[in-house]
């Protein structure tokens, strides 16, 4: 018996949703997609970093959160308003701090 893997195909509906941490015409766009699962949750991923260097500073040991087709696993949510949440949480506490003190 194969075991499937928690990111396999399998598990995705193909349904998904692009979510961004729009706020207002100051806040620059970030996006990410929301694929729903077979349960119909909706993991969040992001795969949208400025270049490796970003990636391997905030997730270099986190790599088997890392999907090559989907990108940066950052939790799995019930409800649409719950994967924006999560993703503008994630926006403004991790990335933006990251991005902010390499500038």
């Amino acid at each position: 018996m194969t075991k499937i893997r928690y990111f396999d195909n399998e598990n995705y509906s193909g349904n998904h949703l692009h979510i961004d941490n729009y706020k207002d015409q100051f806040t620059p766009f970030i996006e990410a997609i929301a694929w729903e699962r077979q349960d119909k949750t909706l993991d969040v991923f992001f795969d949208d970093f400025e270049d490796d260097n970003e990636f391997k500073a905030l997730y270099g040991d986190k790599e088997h959160y890392h999907d090559d087709f989907m990108g940066l696993f950052l939790g799995n949510e019930k409800t649409d308003k719950e994967a924006y949440k999560l993703f503008r949480n994630w926006v403004d506490t991790v990335l933006y701090p990251y991005r902010k003190r390499t500038k």
